[in-house]
């Protein structure tokens, strides 16, 4: 049980025949009280403080808790938007392949078509060549009976009734 400076102030000695010497006791007392005093002030001033410390130390417990937490949901939303960010990725890349391969398609597609348009006007530029050559052909040979006939005979047929066009 703790005894406070007061108690020791108000201490009440029972006295003998032969006593005490009062002043030094009283003086003793006082001293003692004094003393007394200081350490429990002391003792006062330290709850105090381990109570402000403890305090301070929760605070920081707290804090500390709320930066794991914090920490610990900023690397889920980190993750969870590396994540997000790889599923668009990969998506874009499926639907640029995709869109690749219909562009080849398309190009493989018109490939064909010019491929066919040009053996089309190949075809056409041989059957121009051979009825070109083919009216050359009987122009000339027109144009040989003519001479001939000019020859044989001073009477000329007109060109337009001797040339056929085929």
């Amino acid at each position: 049980m703790a005894v406070v400076p007061a108690e020791i102030r108000n201490a009440a000695l029972g006295r003998s025949l032969l006593g005490y010497r009062r002043g030094e006791v009283d003086e003793l007392l006082e001293r003692l009280a004094d003393a007394h005093q200081e350490l429990w002030q002391e003792r006062v001033d330290l709850r105090e403080r381990i109570d402000a410390l403890e305090a301070e130390v929760q605070r920081h417990r707290d804090m500390e808790e709320l930066l794991r937490r914090t920490l610990v949901s900023a690397e889920k939303h980190a993750a969870d938007q590396k994540e997000a960010a790889r599923q668009d990725a990969q998506r874009i890349v499926r639907e640029a392949e995709h869109q690749a391969r219909e562009i080849l398609g398309e190009a493989h597609h018109q490939r064909a078509a010019v491929w066919r348009d040009m053996q089309d006007l190949e075809q056409r530029g041989r059957e121009i060549e051979a009825r070109y050559r083919a009216f050359l052909a009987t122009a000339e040979a027109v144009l040989d009976e003519v001479r001939a006939d000019d020859d044989r005979t001073e009477e000329r047929e007109p060109l337009s009734d001797a040339i056929t066009l085929h």
